[in-house]
């Protein structure tokens, strides 16, 4: 009898429990890399770009110059 009542507690935990986390294939994680490389180069420009508009403006010229 007690072995019915603890199998039937550890079916019911299991169902409750599901998967605790979601597996990825080594191919998925390569796929979820490259996306995050891939968006990094692309924004290579607009951190250079944000870097020279954070620089002192000269006193030269009254017009604002790039």
């Amino acid at each position: 009898m007690r072995t019915w009542i603890l199998l039937g507690l550890l079916a019911g935990v299991a169902l409750v429990a599901g998967c605790a986390t979601v597996a990825k294939t080594p191919e998925e994680n390569w796929a979820t890399y490259r996306q995050i490389a891939d968006l990094d180069t692309r924004e290579i420009g607009d951190d250079w770009n944000l870097i020279w508009l954070a620089d002192r403006q000269t006193r030269l010229t009254k017009w604002h110059v790039r």
